[in-house]
């Protein structure tokens, strides 16, 4: 069919879609006409094309066709054109009704540190990654995702309402450590040298196995932007791999030094020489268990676990002696008396102390079992040049709002600390010493906490936010759900969508799985512990 006009009104249609067989299309109806519209391996799988007589005023549905043409399945609802004056519908996904969601928006308790807008991380709309490796490279790599941690080839595209991007050859591998059992499995992209999307040359499909509402990681990375933390930024994706559903995903970018670029020195070309970076974790489940409590072990960089402090970025710290940089804070830390006047002063020459604090507070709030207060665990360290201090930085939020049954959670700040002090060798001395022994830097920390739970994280604020998610992601997160993964290797806790919306509003129990409060009955309690304390 010709799908050229000269109507100065034609319309062009736009929707992602995925054909059940091969050859099979899709096409736009209106007024009872169905249009057939194309693609092509440069931009499948957007379909697009003008439907001759059809106006901005039309309105249309969207309809998988046969090889033949034969009509498979078509929208049970009406779309029109939300802009009365485009010649053209944004990049819209088939048989999903709302393409962008207008979100309530969360209050900016402290000043906004977040890097500019970015076109891959528009938290109003969920975006489809379809990736192309070769079937049996990818067969291969996740047949073993436990041991596997190598990296095959792979095509990426990526289409939002308003954006596509597309490359040749990305690297791609199974990313994390606790979810690598599982039959979902988290993803890592890595664009090649020269290459970034939009800025961000590394992205993870983190797969959300431990919360059956997917929301928790999402909530927490809004709450952190609302109260001036620098962290990674994350929006929803449905990804494909081969024409294939995969899952549905929050995308985040990794920290590596590109990150430190683009967040913590806002795009600036200045410094040109970035400062010295740090993964901190636990290392969890191989023994001897160990974890970053920033205690003090030594001059040499020898006297470190390699696998809890892991250099990323030299920085001032010699090749030869990685640690360099880092012992120094830890042994100002070990030698710091909190008894002594004037703590504030001296941790904000070498720490940026507030923005620590706020992040200790989100995890006391949001109940962060896997982080450095509690675990010592999924933290970044970075010596900023250009301020010539530290920057704590949060990552991987997947143990939050009461997804597990630690009760000594549910207890004060300050009891909480103090239980640091009990675990031989497993001080925590950034919270031991600083938020509990330090009166003038606990009296702060009191302070911010408060101004978070006035501000932002409370039921008034949060729950609108949580109630829009929840409409937004129902019918993705059923999807998820009801994809086929019984010939992955690994585990699954067989969540249902009943599940999802249970674990907004209550508990739930699936399996080995437990988690004995919803995400908005946690926020009721803490408010109203922190305001009562």
């Amino acid at each position: 069919m010709d799908l050229e006009s000269n109507d100065p009104e034609d319309v062009t249609y736009n929707v992602v879609g995925f054909p059940d067989t091969d050859g099979g299309s899709f096409g736009v109806l209106i007024d009872g006409k169905i249009t057939k519209l194309s693609t092509s391996p440069d931009t499948f799988p957007l379909w697009s094309g003008t439907a001759p007589g059809a106006s901005v005023a039309s309105n249309y549905q969207y309809v998988k066709l046969s090889k033949q043409g034969t009509l498979l399945t078509q929208e049970p609802f009406l779309r029109s054109l939300q802009n009365g004056s485009a010649k053209s519908t944004v990049n819209e996904f088939f048989l999903r009704q709302v393409t962008q969601t207008a979100l309530p928006e969360l209050p900016q308790v402290f000043d906004d540190v977040r890097p500019k807008p970015s076109k891959a991380f528009d938290h109003s709309q969920i975006a489809t990654i379809h990736l192309t490796p070769d079937p049996n490279k990818f067969a291969d790599m996740v047949a073993d995702p436990v041991k596997n941690k190598d990296s095959i080839m792979a095509g990426f595209r990526f289409i939002s309402a308003n954006n596509t991007y597309s490359v040749n050859r990305v690297k791609l591998k199974i990313s994390g450590r606790d979810t690598r059992p599982f039959k979902k499995l988290s993803l890592r992209i890595k664009f090649d040298n020269g290459e970034t999307f939009f800025n961000r040359p590394i992205i993870k499909m983190r797969s959300g196995v431990f919360d059956p509402t997917m929301i928790r990681e999402k909530l927490y990375i809004d709450i952190l932007n609302a109260v001036g933390v620098r962290t990674t930024q994350g929006a929803w994706v449905r990804v494909y791999v081969n024409g294939n559903p995969y899952g549905f995903y929050l995308m985040v970018e990794d920290i590596e030094p590109p990150f430190l670029r683009e967040t913590m020195h806002h795009g600036n070309i200045q410094p040109m020489k970035l400062g010295s970076l740090y993964k901190c974790c636990d290392t969890r489940p191989i023994p001897p268990e160990d974890e970053a409590t920033l205690q003090f072990a030594g001059s040499k960089t020898t006297d470190y676990n390699e696998n809890v402090y892991e250099n990323q970025n030299f920085g001032a710290s010699p090749t030869n002696d990685p640690m360099a940089q880092l012992i120094l804070f830890l042994q100002d830390l070990h030698n710091y008396d909190p008894t002594l006047p004037g703590g504030e002063a001296f941790w904000n020459s070498r720490l940026d102390l507030d923005g620590f604090l706020r992040c200790m507070a989100m995890e006391y709030l949001g109940g962060n079992l896997d982080a450095y207060w509690y675990s010592g665990n999924n933290y970044f360290m970075y010596f900023n040049p250009t301020e010539a201090r530290w920057q704590f930085i949060p990552t991987d939020f997947d143990s939050i709002f009461s997804d597990d049954n630690h009760s000594d959670v549910l207890t004060t700040f300050m009891k909480f600390a103090e239980s640091r002090l009990t675990r031989p060798g497993k001080d925590h001395p950034l919270v031991t010493k600083l938020i509990f022994r330090d009166k003038d830097i606990n009296a702060r920390f009191k302070q911010i906490l408060l101004g978070i739970v006035n501000g932002v994280f409370n039921p008034e604020v949060l729950e609108p936010r949580i109630s829009a998610y929840e409409k937004m992601i129902t019918d993705e997160v059923k999807w998820d759900y009801l994809l086929e993964r019984s010939n992955n290797p690994g585990k699954t806790f067989d969540f249902t969508i009943e599940d999802f919306h249970n674990g907004i509003t209550g508990s739930v129990k699936r399996g080995d799985f437990e988690s004995k409060q919803g995400i908005k009955p946690w926020i009721q309690g803490r408010e109203a512990y922190c305001n009562q304390g």
